[in-house]
């Protein structure tokens, strides 16, 4: 594995768009109040930087997100980046990420990235049909899609990853084939594929309530990629071999990391104890420097580790009591190798319930044998 808990991964959250996704509950506000508010986050971000410099932590990623990055003007965009930079200690960093959306990425936005030494971009395709796209409220056209891919491809980027959404309303599985077929066909180093989920505050429920196809939709979507050349670390992602996205990683293996910006969250070590904070969804509140903490305790890290670990590919590693008195119920859904637990196909359909009966299963063992 190639990042390390002893170096953090480092967020920056950009909260401007071009319009709002309906679907969306990522907090952005539209580009027509950027000249209003980004005076505002620049300011208070420069703020939050000051904060978690003096931790001195060494960083090993770096990703800016949102939101869509690449609306920041150019200068906009260097002045971020020139924050940051000049704040933290990133001689380390092995992978710096950005998102971007196709409809506007320009030349000037790519010189700027590459002078700040930008090695991984992540496109928003989403779908590779026109249709599907204005459903999704996209601003991009398929063309657009191709196009942003070969202007960074040209542009001597090789870590490339492509966002697919699927099991939304108005998708079949023929189209979720071609749009699946027409990612590989780029030849990315990585595909996301997330499935549409409603979580407020997004303005429309487009999930796919037919629980059939969405089922059919994931068996395609692992066949295809696989037939690729793409193997699955992350129930969401597939990478080629040696192109997993660190910076996620990160998420994944409960490893550190500092998120900046109104709604970014983060996770840290201080005097012994792990520490969650999430900023607001609000530059009010976020100017303001108000933010959640949570000092987590043993039982929350515990619900944390059988949740994220059963979504990867290296599994959750248990004691061998635990192997021993797993419930058949349970069996269908998970399997055992070298002492740890890994979700069947079967179980990644279902992988919020099966983590809840095993973490439920856990406590119940350690009551009856004090594990």
């Amino acid at each position: 594995m190639k990042c390390s808990k002893n170096k953090y991964g480092l967020y920056i959250h950009v909260p401007f768009c071009l319009s709002k996704c309906p679907y969306c509950h990522f907090y952005s506000v539209s580009i027509d109040k950027k000249d209003e508010f980004f005076d505002i986050y620049l300011r208070a971000l420069q703020e939050e930087v000051a904060r978690y410099k003096s931790l001195d932590f060494k960083y090993e990623t770096l990703y800016v997100g949102g939101g869509t990055p690449n609306v920041l003007s150019p200068k906009e965009l260097a002045t971020l980046l020139e924050l940051v930079h000049k704040s933290f200690d990133l001689g380390e960093v092995k992978e710096k990420s950005i998102e971007v959306n196709p409809e506007n990425v320009k030349k000037d936005f790519i010189k700027v990235i590459k002078e700040f030494g930008f090695n991984r971009v992540s496109i928003g395709v989403q779908s590779f049909i026109d249709e599907e796209l204005k459903l999704l409220g996209r601003q991009h056209t398929v063309k657009d899609n191709i196009r942003t891919f070969h202007m960074f491809r040209e542009a001597g980027f090789n870590n490339i990853n492509v966002d697919l959404i699927f099991a939304f309303k108005g998708q079949t599985l023929p189209s979720f084939q071609y749009s699946l077929e027409q990612a590989c066909d780029l030849a990315p180093e990585h595909i996301s594929t997330y499935t549409m989920t409603h979580e407020k505050p997004a303005r429309k429920d487009l999930e796919l309530k037919d629980e059939e196809t969405a089922v059919k939709m994931f068996r395609l979507r692992n066949k295809i990629l696989k037939a690729h050349g793409f193997k699955m670390y992350e129930i969401s992602n597939y990478s080629k071999k040696g192109f997993e996205c660190l910076h996620n990683l990160k998420y994944w293996l409960r490893h550190y990391y500092i998120g900046l910006g109104p709604s970014a969250s983060g996770f840290y070590l201080k005097d012994g104890k792990e520490i969650r904070y999430t900023n607001p969804s609000s530059f009010l509140q976020y100017s303001k420097g108000i933010k959640k903490i949570e000092i987590l305790n043993e039982n929350q890290k515990l619900i944390e580790e059988i949740f994220l670990s059963l979504r990867t590919k290296w599994g959750l590693k248990v004691k061998s009591e635990l192997l021993k008195t797993i419930p058949e119920e349970l069996k269908p859904y998970i399997k055992v190798k070298n002492n740890s637990l890994f979700l069947t196909e079967k179980g990644m359909l279902v992988a919020d319930s099966i983590a809840l009966k095993i973490y439920e299963h856990y406590e119940e063992l350690k009551k009856e044998t004090g594990l």
